[in-house]
């Protein structure tokens, strides 16, 4: 694995200047997200199950010929990448998985976009977390979309769509579709102009109650500058910093535009 500085010095910082619970936050939605999704320990039945995918998949040693579509990758300098490699150092956290199944619980979040489906694991932690919504996981790699593909069949997953295509292809198509979108999660092509392009699109379709998330926000100096200036959209009212991923709310109620930055 590459040792990425830049990702080190960006991880300092934010160990310093970041809160660690929700005190000292004025915003009463933040404030909410702190106690329900970000600092919330409760115990949800479904983490069991998914703790024991995870598990599964950090035993297969089933290798994959991975079509790389976007940026490219800081973590594998091969092509040819093994499903238990992918499961150790290439996917969420169980930690940030978690965290986006508690978001859609708090938000009711039905209307999912993942670009960056991977092996699948976190969209199956997307699926759980309201199986009546609708997971529309987009993915590059042939070999991974059908790998995921399988995966949710296994598990009885029955509300994703997988498609097996460029995110820049499919997802205007997509949103087109669609009247509204609730939740946008990008884990894919890191690159300034991709990230950028895939906010301005979903915008279109976004709501009061939307979030988006942005994978890897530091993994070079041009996502964190096409992180920032997201962040600066006018229709932007909150933005979370958590390092490893931001968030990017749209509520009216907020009347000035909040930005906050939480260890997790």
């Amino acid at each position: 694995m590459m040792i990425n500085f830049y990702q080190i010095k960006n991880f300092i910082r934010h160990y310093f200047a970041a809160k660690r619970n929700g005190h000292g936050v004025h915003s009463p939605f933040a404030y909410k997200l702190c106690e329900e999704v970000f600092y919330n320990n409760n115990h949800f039945y479904a983490f069991d199950d998914l703790k024991k995918v995870r598990a599964e998949l950090l035993i297969n040693s089933t290798e994959l010929l991975i079509e790389d579509l976007g940026a490219g990758s800081k973590t594998f300098t091969s092509n040819k990448r093994k499903v238990n490699d992918i499961a150790r150092k290439g996917i969420s956290t169980v930690k940030q998985s978690e965290i986006f199944y508690k978001l859609i619980n708090f938000l009711n979040c039905n209307i999912i976009i993942e670009l960056g489906t991977s092996i699948g694991l976190n969209t199956l932690y997307l699926s759980n977390a309201n199986k009546t919504g609708k997971i529309i996981s987009i993915e590059g790699s042939k070999s991974l979309s059908d790998f995921a593909i399988k995966l949710a069949k296994e598990k009885e997953a029955n509300n994703i769509e997988f498609i097996n295509s460029n995110f820049n292809t499919a997802l205007p198509e997509i949103l087109d579709k669609l009247n509204t979108l609730d939740l946008l999660y990008v884990d894919g092509n890191h690159t300034y102009e991709a990230t950028l392009n895939y906010f301005k699109l979903a915008i279109k379709k976004k709501h009061n109650n939307s979030v988006f998330i942005f994978d890897d926000i530091y993994w070079s100096p041009e996502m964190t500058k096409a992180w920032e200036e997201i962040q600066k959209h006018p229709t932007v009212t909150l933005s979370i910093d958590t390092f490893n991923f931001g968030l990017i709310f749209f509520r009216e109620e907020i009347k000035e535009k909040v930005h906050f930055k939480f260890y997790l």
